[in-house]
């Protein structure tokens, strides 16, 4: 299944933990400027339904996180072979 090759660059590990993390404490932070905006309007808080934004927020931040989790561990890999990144991440995704 060599079309399935380009999805080889996911990877889990401390970057897609560090996503998550940065993702949900980014919504949060979101939503409680929104919530002082409507509090310094003297307008009702947001109601939101806040944990479905949460798991929509963390699995967002482990796509990214595994995402860059892959292509870190792809450089990491072509720098100890002491070739350039840009040809060696296309060498590792082409079929």
């Amino acid at each position: 299944m060599e079309f399935l090759k380009p999805l080889s660059i996911f990877s889990l590990g401390f970057y897609s933990a560090i996503g998550v993390v940065a993702l949900i404490a980014l919504y949060f932070l979101f939503y409680a400027a929104r919530c002082a905006d409507s509090w310094m309007k003297r307008q009702p808080i947001p109601t939101d339904r806040v944990w479905a934004y949460v798991v929509i927020a963390a699995l967002l931040g482990l796509c990214v996180g595994s995402f860059v989790q892959g292509l870190t561990e792809i450089h990491a890999e072509c720098a100890a072979y002491g070739q350039p990144v840009g040809p060696c991440l296309f060498k590792h995704l082409s079929p």
